[in-house]
This record gives structure tokens, sequence and C-alpha cells, in this order.
């Protein structure tokens, strides 16, 4: 059993250091990390080469320094990694020091139901500021998202899995590896999560295993308004609801063309019958949207997905 952690890292000095040392006292450590710089015109190459010279476990991947954006390094990390299960890392988080361990024996239960299975572990975190002082206890119950939302029909309208949260065994990487194009998603983890709920398992582990760092240069960061306010900001902003619910059925399309033919047939059917909904009158659309299963994962959205879907 060999387990890999990706570290996809671009301009990161500043906060980088922590997220090495986090790595180094994981509780489980027999993992490799492969790193790999997206461009960056500050230290943060030069600081990994200095740890890589101290810890083995750390080494450079293939196509370092070229800037791919951060879908496609990702990517290209994955395609490089020999690990029996992988992580995905931010190079300005904090991890807890029994995330590996704790993240790694949910997803050897899973499999043991489900033998050769994909499947996708991702768990909670905390909120820090840049100072590293924690914010917000848990990220999953400030985005009001819902622990049970791990079937396709849910994740397909909301997505609740976030990278640097996840643990990928091999079937499932390898499906991505096979299927992904960086150029057709709107962000690596919402295809990762839907494979594995089409092909396998999606579990969740309610618990902050990572704290992640918060600091205004965040590629896709956490929202800290409450639900009722974004809620209120969504009436306000009509055309930026209705794009997110537009973009729940362009995601859906992308995947689909994916795996084509591959996908399993409930899954196949699923994404087409949701696909059908966005040429459908309204009430018969918000109707056969329920009916599907297809529901946002707390009031507030399931709201704006009626009044604006």
């Amino acid at each position: 059993m060999t387990v890999s952690i990706l570290l996809a890292v671009y301009k990161g000095e500043a906060f980088l250091r922590p997220q090495l040392e986090s790595l180094s006292a994981q509780t489980f450590s027999d993992f490799a990390v492969l790193w790999q710089d997206d461009g960056s015109e500050d230290r943060t190459p030069e600081i990994l080469s200095e740890y890589g010279k101290r810890d083995r476990r750390f080494r450079a991947g293939t196509e370092q320094g070229k800037h791919l954006g951060a879908a496609a390094n990702f990517l290209s990390l994955l395609r490089q990694s020999e690990g029996d299960y992988l992580l995905f890392c931010d190079q300005d988080d904090i991890w807890e020091k029994e995330k590996v361990e704790t993240l790694l024996k949910a997803c050897r239960q899973a499999e043991s139901k489900h033998p050769g299975q994909p499947v996708l572990v991702h768990s909670d975190a905390s909120i820090i500021d840049q100072d590293g002082r924690e914010t917000v206890p848990s990220f999953f119950r400030l985005q009001g998202w819902d622990p049970g939302a791990v079937h396709l029909n849910q994740l397909l309208v909301q997505n609740n899995a976030t990278g640097c949260m996840m643990l990928l065994n091999r079937p499932l990487a390898s499906l991505i590896i096979q299927h992904g194009n960086p150029e057709k998603m709107f962000m690596h983890d919402w295809f990762i999560a839907l494979t594995a709920a089409a092909f396998g398992q999606v579990v969740f582990v309610d618990i902050p295993l990572t704290r992640y760092r918060q600091h205004g240069h965040n590629v896709i960061g956490a929202s800290h308004s409450s639900l009722l306010q974004r809620g209120l900001r969504a009436l306000s902003q009509r055309k930026a609801s209705r794009e997110r619910i537009a973009l729940t059925y362009s995601h859906t399309r992308a995947f689909r063309e994916a795996f084509g033919e591959s996908l399993p047939p409930e899954a196949r059917r699923l994404t087409e019958c949701y696909l059908e909904t966005q040429s459908m009158g309204k009430l018969r659309r918000i109707i056969t949207v329920y009916r599907l299963g297809c529901r946002m994962q707390n009031p507030v959205t399931r709201f704006g997905q009626i009044l604006f879907g």
C-alpha cells in the first residue's frame, strides 16, 4: 500500500512552510509528496527544493515550472502519481496530524464493503485567517452543506467535496486520468465527486482535518456570510444566481460527454434526465428536478433553485 500527496504550488512562499511542517508531522508517515510549481516568480520552488534535501519523501513533478492553472496542475500530478491512495494538497493550508491516517482508514473501510470500486473520502475543515487563527470551526456548516449528500443526484446540482480535503483510491484516480479534461471542468474537485458518485462511493468524514486558510488570494475561497445573507444577496443578484443554476447544466453536460457510454446505466439515465429538464417549462422543470432528487443542500439554496431555476 502506497500513499501519495499531490502538492500544487504557485507563489506560495508566504504560507508554504507551515504546510510542509504539518505534512512531516502526520501520524501516518509512509507517504511520498509529489510537488509541482505552476511558474512562480517568488521563492516557492527554492523552499520546496531545500525541504526535499532534508526529507527524501518530497520530489518535484516532471512539468515543474510550467504555467498550467490549478486544475491542470493537479491533473498533471495525478497522471504522474504512483500511489494506491492519493491526497490533493494546497500550499497555504495546515493539515491536522491525523488527517492522512483518518482518511485512509475511512477509505479502506469503504473498500472492504465495496471491493474494487472507486472511492472518494472527504472531510470537514476549520477556517483560519492569514495569521493562522481559527475563525470558523466548521467549513461544512458555514457553507450550509449536507453531510449526507453523497449521491450523484445531489452532487450534480451542488458540490460539497473540496479538493484539498479529499483522498482518492487508485480505481477512482484511473477514471479521472482517463476521462478528466481541465478545459471542460469548472473545478477538478466537482468532477471527481461526480465520478466517484457515478461509479463507486463517496464517504464524508465529519471531522475538521484541514485548517483551510483564507487570506484574500485563494483561487476559490469560503464565504464568511451567513446563509441568510447569501440568500438576500442572491435575490439582489439575479443574473449571477441564474448563471449558477446554468452552471449545473453545463457541468453535467461536460461530465456526461467526458464518459459517454462508459457511464453506468443509472448514472447515464440520471444525467440525461437532469439535462432534459433545462428545456422544460418552469413548473414542470421544478417538479421533475425534485422528483429526480436533484435538490440543493440547504433551505436557502433550495429556495434559490426554485426561484431562479
